[in-house]
């Protein structure tokens, strides 16, 4: 598995290793510990881990695996009938968190997407996870804070109760050829508050949220196939997080059907509508172009304001702290055809049921060479 992934890795220019001459690889045999490897390690050392199903630390420790070193490369030895299974102990939250040390921990850990490190400017620089299975975690598979320079590659994140594998506040990483599902709370991937992040070539199934990219900056989402979710891929930009803009997304070539699960979830997710492809809230300047999205009952690809949202929730649009417009998006050489097929029982939400669908709102938004059969408005903005 090491050879499949080296060539990728180095043509993309990712410095994604930060060790020394004096870095060293370390095989874990079955029955070993994972923690205890990294624990021993130095930065830029490899891990090798042999197959069999590895359930670290003690039932209702906080994290299986936690890594605050940098440049660490966690390599799974699996082959077809023999994974290597980082799998929950019992009680366990977090299959994998990486972060610097001032944010590991049961009080740094509290609020996933406000890691102390966002605010103090801490870093890891470079990991590499490939070939993992992360099974049946109560929050997240993989939990990556602050981390410049990463890879997940190869991985099967599966039964993660909240999100499946989620960087936030980091930067320059790759998604590529995971497999995840069974999210049911959240997203499979999750890219928050993060820059210059790509995911590309995953199969995302069985979730709440199949992709979601949420206050963040040049990041891309191509080439995977995303499917039997509630929502496929949903590019947001939300209020009350510290990082407040949501811009330069691209969303290209992505294989996007049957997204019609039932909601299941509770609290705020609760409101998510079943039955759209690929959902745009506010944000500015993303580019939605060679996307195949067929087969999502409410909508293929739908662009709205904020405000939209929260009012399609039941929430007030009131003091929000980001602009809740959509501004400058190109929805542009997509095939979305047989979407927004079954009626919605509130008048307000049917009213978007299209293959193509926006509520107006925001400026500078355009669509131009789309093949469809519908939309709503029945005429929407061209792209000059």
């Amino acid at each position: 598995m090491l050879r499949l992934f080296i060539i990728p890795l180095a043509l993309l220019g990712l410095t994604v290793i930060h060790g020394s001459a004096w870095a060293k690889t370390v095989v874990v045999d079955a029955g070993q510990s994972i923690q205890s490897a990294v624990d021993h390690a130095s930065p830029g050392d490899a891990i090798l881990v042999e197959p069999g199903v590895y359930q670290e630390g003690a039932p209702g420790d906080l994290n299986a695996v936690t890594v605050t070193k940098p440049g660490l490369q966690l390599v799974a030895l699996s082959s077809p009938g023999h994974p290597v299974v980082l799998e929950n102990r019992g009680g366990q939250s977090f299959g994998l968190w990486v972060s610097p040390s001032d944010s590991a921990g049961a009080g740094p850990e509290g609020d996933p997407e406000r890691p102390p490190c966002g605010a103090t400017g801490a870093r890891i620089e470079g990991f590499v996870l490939v070939g993992f299975t992360l099974r049946n975690f109560a929050v997240h598979g993989a939990h990556l804070a602050c981390v410049d320079g990463f890879v997940l590659a190869g991985n099967e994140a599966s039964g993660n109760a909240v999100y499946g594998l989620f960087p936030v506040h980091s930067r320059r990483g790759l998604l590529i050829d995971n497999v995840v599902d069974h999210s049911s709370t959240d997203a499979g991937i999750y890219v928050g508050q993060s820059e210059e992040v790509v995911v590309i070539g995953n199969i995302v199934q069985d979730s709440l949220i199949g992709i979601e990219v949420e206050n963040s900056r040049n990041c891309a989402v191509s080439n995977n196939d995303v499917y039997g979710n509630t929502t496929g891929i949903l590019v947001d930009v939300a209020p009350g997080l510290p990082v407040k803009t949501l811009s330069g997304t691209l969303v290209s070539a992505n294989r996007v059907h049957d997204n019609n699960s039932p909601n299941g979830a509770s609290g705020g997710n609760a409101s998510l509508l079943p039955g759209i492809g690929i959902l745009l809230i506010g944000g500015h300047s993303a580019r939605l172009t060679g996307n195949v999205v067929t087969g999502n009952q409410l909508s293929g690809v739908a662009l709205i304001g904020f405000c939209t949202a929260a009012a399609l929730s039941g929430q007030a649009c009131t003091g929000i702290d980001v602009d809740p417009n959509p501004i400058g998006n190109e929805i542009i050489g997509n095939t979305v055809i047989a979407n927004g097929t079954v009626p919605f029982p509130d008048p307000t939400v049917d009213a978007l049921r299209a293959d193509l669908s926006s509520d107006g709102s925001g400026t500078g938004n355009c669509w131009s060479g789309n093949r469809f059969g519908s939309s709503a408005p029945p005429t929407l903005p061209a792209c000059r």
